[in-house]
């Protein structure tokens, strides 16, 4: 069974693409083992257009929420936390486009970390200022229209071996 919204009991599922993605999103960062394919149900015209929005996101930033366990860090409004298994890579959800700049008081990443926000390809510039960990989106993504993805971005915070 599902948390965070997903698969629980007989209560509704999530059909808006947005509780849906967030529904997936808490329950990764949760350590539980979503799968947004356990609800699609082709009758339902709301919820299979939810699932091909999931979908479509999932697409771009899977890594983020599959074989993911809770980061274990301190919640922070509009984000979510995961890790990868192994613990080298930690993932920060932001929902909605954090701007010029994402910033995160939970996480303070070693020197040598590389960062990259999953659908761009190249690594982005990072700095710890203080308590809070800056990371400079890129100037090209500030349209909308060239976002890798909706509603939720992923930073991959790889650690130094």
């Amino acid at each position: 069974m599902l948390t965070a919204g997903f698969l629980v009991g007989c209560r509704s599922l999530p059909a808006a693409p947005a509780d849906a993605l967030r529904s997936l999103l808490a329950a990764a960062a949760a350590g539980d083992r979503p799968d947004p394919h356990a609800w699609v149900d082709p009758a339902d015209p709301a919820r299979s257009t939810a699932f091909l929005q999931v979908e479509q996101w999932v697409n771009v930033n899977a890594e983020a929420v599959t074989n993911v366990r809770a980061a274990g860090l301190a919640a922070e409004p509009a984000r979510f936390f995961t890790r990868s298994a192994d613990g080298r890579v930690t993932y920060v959800i932001a929902w909605g486009w954090p701007g010029a700049q994402l910033r995160t008081k939970a996480l303070r990443p070693p020197p040598g970390t590389r960062v990259h926000i999953l659908g761009w390809p190249d690594e982005l510039r990072w700095e710890q200022l203080g308590a809070v960990c800056v990371v400079e989106t890129p100037r090209e993504l500030a349209d909308e229209e060239n976002h890798p993805c909706e509603r939720a971005f992923v930073f991959r915070f790889e650690a130094p071996r």
